[in-house]
């Protein structure tokens, strides 16, 4: 049956925060900007803004807070992205950016319903609820009037444990890829920062006295041997093209927040550093397959063999944010990548570190490509779940 989104449940938003209630740590504070689909709430999530842990309490006091099952919806910006909130983790978030669905009725399963805001019929449906000439808005009162439809209770659990699944399997292997990267920048960090690569006794260089010399330019003792460079030595910059004349595909088209769309071709293959030219400057990515960039975003060829992976983690240490050379919009010029100072180790170390962590990364973009197929599969069975095209016996 349909039902109105309002008669299921209470749509609110949160009480007003003021910029000056900002404080530099305490409980985090969400604003649109960070809520996409899935779930952002985690003890390792970093967040921009924080209040107090006592604004926190008077708030929860007064007005209450979210809780465990609720769900969250961008109301400005980019409209329609969902937060369930599958943690008791305490944090507050943005009013008139944010709306907050509490409250659910006993016949209404919170995880069902937040899928079917997902379905392709919500979507439809979301459009025609916004307002707004040149900036689109959502209204509480306009999304008390979108149609849910609402199967029976048994169903409901049936169709999100399906989808659940799925997600949980993604946030699994998302889990385990950033494990695999937290321990190859522990070994960049080793290797390289700490300078106890394995020595010709397979020992730590540094650590058993293997000869380090003061490099004046760089104000540190580096190993013998290895010589001080800038990026230039490592890396050519292109830049990113246009790619709204290309067919949709299986290629990722990378800008500087991350993936945008799949298109039918690509603009390079194989490993390349990308940078960021404007927006988010220290969102580097590496890549290791078909890819295309964005004008905002520089791929990089690489001058040394297995030097990749090791550029990517030295442009990391870099914080391209205080390098911004624009007065509005952040942005990033190739001549100042190029003249970013590096330690360049002989070819042989740098081979060394590569064929290492190349075993993580490979794992890495299996996950990749599995989560692929595993969204394209939730994707294609929620509309017919929603629809009952599937059945449960």
């Amino acid at each position: 049956m349909k039902i109105k989104l309002g008669e299921i449940c209470t749509i609110s938003s949160a009480k007003r925060i003021f910029e000056k209630e900002y404080v530099k740590n305490g409980i985090p504070f969400i604003r649109g900007l960070e809520i996409s689909n899935g779930s952002i709430l985690n003890e390792k999530t970093s967040f921009e803004c924080y209040i107090s842990k006592k604004r926190y309490e008077e708030l929860k006091r007064i007005y209450g807070v979210p809780q465990k099952g609720d769900i969250l919806i961008t109301a400005v910006g980019t409209i329609g992205n969902l937060c369930y909130i599958d943690t008791e983790m305490e944090f507050y978030f943005k009013d008139g950016n944010v709306i907050w669905l509490k409250n659910f009725q006993k016949n209404v399963h919170p995880k069902y319903l937040y899928y079917f805001m997902k379905s392709p019929f919500w979507r439809s449906q979301l459009k025609y609820a916004m307002i707004g000439a040149v900036q689109k808005a959502l209204t509480m009162i306009m999304l008390e009037e979108i149609e849910i439809e609402l199967p029976n209770y048994a169903m409901q659990i049936s169709i999100a444990t399906v989808l659940e699944c799925i997600d949980l399997k993604i946030a699994n292997n998302n889990k385990i890829n950033a494990e695999l990267e937290s321990m190859a920048k522990t070994i960049y960090d080793y290797w390289f920062l700490q300078f106890d690569f394995p020595d010709e006794n397979g020992k730590p260089y540094k650590s058993s006295g293997g000869k380090m010399v003061w490099n004046e330019e760089l104000k540190r003792e580096i190993p013998a041997g290895w010589e001080k460079g800038v990026f230039s030595d490592l890396i050519d910059i292109g830049n990113g093209r246009d790619h709204k004349d290309l067919s949709d595909g299986n290629i990722p088209v990378y800008g500087s927040g991350g993936v945008m769309r799949t298109v039918d071709t690509s603009i390079y293959s194989g490993e390349s550093v990308l940078i960021p030219r404007k927006g988010t400057l220290n969102n580097i990515i590496y890549v290791n397959s078909n890819f295309w960039t964005v004008d905002t975003m520089f791929y990089t060829k690489m001058k040394k063999k297995h030097s990749a992976i090791y550029t990517y983690y030295s442009a990391k240490l870099y914080d391209f944010e205080k390098l911004n050379t624009g007065t509005g919009v952040p942005s990033m010029t190739s001549s100042i990548i190029y003249n970013l100072k590096v330690v360049i180790p002989p070819d042989k170390i740098l081979g060394y570190f590569d064929n290492y962590v190349q075993a993580f990364y490979r794992k890495m973009q299996e996950n990749e490509m599995e989560n692929r197929e595993l969204v394209s599969l939730r994707d294609f069975l929620l509309p017919l779940l929603m629809n009952g095209q599937v059945g449960f016996q």
